[in-house]
């Protein structure tokens, strides 16, 4: 590694630690997770009536819920020093079926339309019943969201999407919001959080009462166990876990990192344990679905569709930018430098890591084609003819070279903002089978009696691909719906 490749994966990893801490600080929490650091050493309990393993927004959503449902001890595992998981690092899409919202943009959504466009863009193969109810309650738990302080900004097509259904907080850091916003409640309803403890063993008790978990801590050298009378596997997929993925996906280079950690700086859960916990205790693990790749850390600076343009290291567009993010990973792959270029310009709704990238010099910032073209090292009168045509395309609504047909802007206002782009590992599309109220499933499609999953963790619910802001769809609606079930057994 270089100095200056050094230098910036220090760079980055300290922005975002400093970003992250005073933005718990500003919440009244500790980077710790809650209200005191203290939950590390904190001693397990014997019992509780509901545990939840992960304390990414799935996890959260399923322990604010269970003890919304009436659960008197409800205990939260995580596995790492901080809580979040890659929830905090999400850009914080979250698609939603609203009539209310949607009906002045023209548009009249169903949870049975969503559902549909949701399994055909997974290649047909995902969970129609879970789709549907994951659009039947989106707007129900963005307005429980709502009521834990989070902002909403206006409605917007996210990328990877068709119809306009989605919606992000104001500010930064839109998936750090949600779960500060969810730690909060749930420290005000007395959720037990314990960080650094690491679900090792799981088994169903042979009374059919409940299950026995045993949880290493890092304070103590030998298991402790508990036990409870339902659990919610909330732990998060699989794409940091080298080993697994290259199971999934023997052609991916190794050393990809996850689109939340783009350069292995920051902690993250990266073997499968509470997988491997599932499986032994009947789950049925649903795979040939893959993982899903996206260009993320690079020049990528929006998260809808229409206001950015790919092209190659030569100049050359080539590909349809809104098309389905399976497709573009494919095509950027197939790039002989595996890389491309990314151009926004000043008109386009930019995120949170807009500073963050041009502080790391992964974002450059231009006034001409120009200067832009020498930046890139590309030919001037070739990226002005590439812009030039794209322009065109997008004053009329459609693209006769690729078949692009949503356009935001033309790319013609100054300063434009570009930078490289690669691929990472976004989300693991395996996983412990689910039904719709989120009970794990066995190999017969029968409900395991209190095993629960929610999130990235629960498998085969999107098919191949995962249209765009359904993840935290997702984890709100069958996080709560893990929770409230667990909390009735």
């Amino acid at each position: 590694m270089t100095e200056e490749s050094a230098q910036k994966r220090r760079t980055r990893r300290d922005l975002l630690g400093s970003v992250f801490a005073s933005a718990v600080a500003a919440g009244g929490l500790t980077l710790g997770g809650f209200s005191n650091a203290s939950e590390k050493e904190a001693k397990l309990p014997a019992e509780a009536d509901v545990v939840v393993v992960g304390s990414g927004i799935a996890g959260l959503s399923a322990a604010v819920a269970a003890k919304e449902a009436g659960a008197r001890r409800v205990l939260l595992l995580e596995k790492g020093p901080i809580a979040g998981g890659h929830s905090i690092y999400s850009s914080g899409s979250i698609s939603v079926v609203s009539p209310r919202l949607q009906g002045p943009k023209g548009f009249q959504d169903t949870p049975k339309l969503f559902a549909e466009d949701a399994y055909a863009y997974g290649d047909s193969c995902g969970d129609l019943a879970i789709l549907e109810r994951i659009g039947a309650e989106s707007e129900s738990a963005l307005l429980w969201l709502a009521s834990m302080g989070v902002r909403f900004g206006g409605l917007f097509t996210a990328r990877a999407e068709t119809r306009p259904r989605c919606v992000s907080s104001y500010g930064n850091s839109a998936g750090r919001s949600y779960v500060l916003a969810l730690m909060t409640r749930a420290d005000a309803m007395g959720v037990e959080v314990l960080l650094e403890a690491d679900l090792r063993s799981l088994d169903c008790l042979t009374d059919g009462s409940g299950w026995s978990l045993g949880v290493k801590r890092k304070s103590a050298p030998a298991l402790q166990y508990l036990k409870t009378r339902a659990v919610v596997l909330a732990a998060g997929g699989f794409g940091a876990c080298r080993e697994m993925r290259m199971k999934v996906m023997p052609e991916l280079d190794p050393q990809i990192e996850t689109s939340a950690n783009p350069f292995g700086t920051l902690w993250e859960n990266r073997d499968a344990t509470a997988a491997e916990l599932a499986r032994n205790a009947g789950g049925f693990w649903k795979e040939g679905l893959g993982l899903q790749l996206l260009p993320y850390w690079g020049g990528r600076l929006i998260d809808y569709a229409g206001g950015d343009i790919f092209i190659t290291l030569r100049g050359r567009r080539f590909i349809d930018e809104g098309l389905a993010w399976n497709k573009i990973s494919a095509a950027v792959l197939r790039q002989p430098e595996k890389e491309i270029w990314v151009i926004t310009d000043s008109a386009s709704r930019k995120s949170a890591t807009l500073g963050l990238k041009i502080a790391n010099g992964f974002v450059k910032k231009s006034d001409t084609v120009e200067e832009m073209a020498a930046g890139m090292g590309i030919p001037a009168a070739v990226l002005k003819e590439t812009l030039d045509k794209y322009n065109r395309a997008a004053r009329v609504g459609f693209d006769p070279e690729f078949g692009k047909t949503i356009f935001t802007q033309t790319l013609d206002h100054p300063p434009y903002y570009w930078g490289r782009e690669r691929i990472f590992v976004h989300t693991s599309l395996d996983g412990i089978a689910t039904d719709r109220e989120a009970r794990v499933i066995d190999a017969r499609g029968l409900p395991i009696p209190g095993l629960y999953a929610a999130g990235e963790f629960a498998g085969g619910i999107f098919g191949r691909d995962r249209i765009g802001g359904a993840g935290i769809s997702n984890c709100l609606v069958m996080g709560r719906a893990a929770g409230r079930n667990a909390a009735r057994v």
